[in-house]
């Protein structure tokens, strides 16, 4: 368990983190406003599958839809509403608790080197274990570049949880992301496209308005997700340095649009936001940015796709810099995707 008053400036991504009165948040991204973290509430205490036999919690961010992120975040403000910020960056309210309301903090990279050094007498501990022995054999990534997200960070899973692994560096995940290929070939691991499509399928549908070939097409592109000795997995990338400083960057909203555009670099596409980089002559967009971790890691270099989002002008010292369109917005909750031509 974290010691209390740990310092909340090491909070990176995928971490996660405890408040005064027992609510634990998911860290996101690594730009956050000065004391203070954006997040999102994950769990609450309660009778509920996760525990750890000190105490049990609800999960109550599940469907990871936007009008479930508006209800989530209608629930904070009524019950804590100093958790819930105007961010003038992006004008809009996110849900961003005050540091000095954390009690605890939960360590992606920590928790895995805990578990790796103590041999555990846990089932799906030892499978996540093995799953990062070998990513890291096959990839040469060390495994101090490695940590582990999700109810294993917080040492509440159950028997059915998921594995949820974040690497540290971009070029660190890529050669991970390689090596999960390799692996693939040699049937010691399974890809999303192998084991359960048809089912990401039916779950993107509750987000996107898209018919069930279009997102067959999009589930047989994911890179990042898998099966292992049984168990799901996922990989996330984290950079080692958060990639700009608060404040540095406004987004100004231009409306709802609608582009075709080609990818043409998609390195950054398994980190929070996932941004794909794109050339479009129509409205001038750079990069497509979706926080919505079910869109990472689905495009290709040299793709052709139509998406549908909310148009964006990032602005540093009132100067454009980019524009985007981003997928997942307020704005556009139910009706944006991205689609595969």
């Amino acid at each position: 368990m974290p010691e209390k008053g740990e310092d909340t400036v090491s909070l990176r991504d995928h971490d996660y983190f405890e408040t005064l009165e027992g609510w634990v948040f998911l860290v996101l991204g690594d730009v956050h406003p000065d004391g203070r973290v954006w997040s999102c509430l994950k769990y609450v205490p309660g009778d509920g599958l996760w525990g750890n036999g000190e105490k049990r919690f609800v999960r109550v961010f599940r469907r990871y839809t936007v009008p479930e992120l508006l209800d989530l975040i209608k629930f904070v403000e009524e019950r804590e509403p100093s958790y819930v910020y105007h961010d003038p960056t992006v004008n809009a309210k996110v849900i961003a608790p005050p540091t000095d309301r954390i009690k605890s903090i939960f360590s992606s990279r920590k928790r895995l080197a805990e578990l790796m050094a103590k041999s555990p007498n846990d089932r799906l501990a030892n499978i996540l274990i093995s799953l990062v022995e070998l990513l890291s054999e096959y990839s040469g990534v060390p495994k101090s570049y490695f940590g582990v997200t999700g109810s294993i960070l917080l040492g509440i899973h159950h028997k059915d949880s998921d594995i949820d692994l974040v690497v540290y560096d971009v070029e660190n995940v890529w050669r991970v992301l390689e090596a999960v290929q390799e692996l693939r070939r040699e049937g010691k691991l399974y890809l999303l496209k192998d084991v359960d499509p048809s089912g990401w399928a039916a779950r993107a549908s509750a987000k996107y308005p898209l018919p069930h070939d279009s997102l067959l097409r999009l589930a047989s592109k994911v890179l990042n997700k898998g099966r292992y000795a049984g168990v799901d997995f996922s990989i996330h990338g984290v950079r080692e340095k958060p990639a700009r400083r608060y404040g540095e960057v406004t987004y100004t909203s231009l409306g709802m649009a609608k582009a075709r555009v080609r990818v043409v670099d998609v390195s950054e596409s398994l980190f929070t936001p996932a941004v794909y980089y794109v050339e479009d002559g129509v409205y001038g967009v750079d990069r497509i940015a979706c926080y919505d971790m079910m869109l990472a890691g689905v495009l290709r270099e040299g793709d052709s796709v139509e998406v549908y989002g909310k148009l964006e002008a990032a602005l540093r010292d009132g100067e454009e810099v980019w524009r985007q369109i981003l997928v997942g917005s307020y704005e556009g909750a139910g009706r944006e995707y991205i689609r595969i031509l």
